[in-house]
């Protein structure tokens, strides 16, 4: 049985589709909903009992088909949150966008409250061949700051990047990931050591040289790691020491699981 801190609480999370775990908070977890009425919001809760701690509205972003997020390098060297809009279930979309912002200060004993990020950054991207592909899962190298996207489909899925510094533009193929199942998130640690991605029902962890571009990865040897039942898992992110991750599901008052290193 997967240990669970809790329960996202909070009505407006009933979509959670990334995670991502704070270096610069210790303790808090930042999530978001794959479309949200209220508009481009990430919400932060606190690890070790789920416990809300607020929202943040990103200025100037769009919601359109927000599917993943992760943490990575700013451009002031601090961390940053990325935000990947990049959900296309008709696969028509022209471009797709990952947005950045400064990570903001949070404090483990504060109110629940709404407050809004500035210095919002747009990078739109396009696939080779101006084709478009419907994806969930965004990965970004705390170390090297290269950014990949895993395709969600049947069969191999699809991985396109670019390199940092991050820039618009076309995205690089990078390859296939021979990956039972479709893929719903995924992670890199903080370190860069590990790259984990994960479908509805299972996931996949790969061990990596952070000196190396983020795609060689996936050329190497990966293993099953354990995943809870969910009823629609989308969410991964590892515990900033990564020796544990998280997992959450889309739904009304998702259950936060959390795994220990065996």
């Amino acid at each position: 049985m997967v240990p669970s801190p809790g329960t996202l609480t909070p009505p407006a999370i009933v979509e959670a589709s990334g995670l991502a775990a704070s270096r610069r908070n210790p303790g808090v977890l930042w999530t978001h909903n794959d479309s949200d009425v209220d508009g481009p919001l990430v919400y932060a809760f606190a690890a070790a009992d789920a416990r809300w701690l607020g929202r943040w509205r990103l200025d100037g972003a769009e919601v359109h088909d927000w599917e993943d997020m992760a943490l990575g390098p700013g451009k002031d060297g601090g961390d940053a949150l990325y935000v990947g809009d990049i959900g296309d279930n008709l696969r028509r979309r022209a471009e797709v966008v990952v947005y950045r912002v400064a990570e903001p200060a949070v404090d483990l004993g504060q109110d629940p409250g709404e407050h809004r990020l500035t210095g919002v950054e747009r990078l739109a991207f396009t696939y080779p061949g101006g084709q478009a592909h419907n994806a969930e899962t965004l990965l970004v190298d705390p170390v090297r700051g290269d950014m990949c996207i895993v395709t969600k489909q049947r069969g191999d899925s699809l991985l396109f990047c670019a390199a940092a510094p991050l820039a618009s533009g076309e995205l690089t193929a990078a390859g296939r990931l021979g990956v039972a199942g479709l893929v719903t998130g995924g992670a890199v640690s903080s370190d860069g050591t590990l790259v984990a991605v994960r479908t509805y029902l299972d996931a996949r962890l790969w061990r990596r040289d952070p000196a190396r571009p983020l795609a060689e990865a996936f050329r190497g040897p990966d293993c099953d790691i354990p995943l809870a039942l969910e009823r629609q898992g989308e969410a991964f992110t590892f515990a900033v020491d990564g020796r544990g991750y998280y997992t959450v599901s889309e739904g009304l008052a998702p259950t936060l699981h959390a795994y220990a290193p065996r």
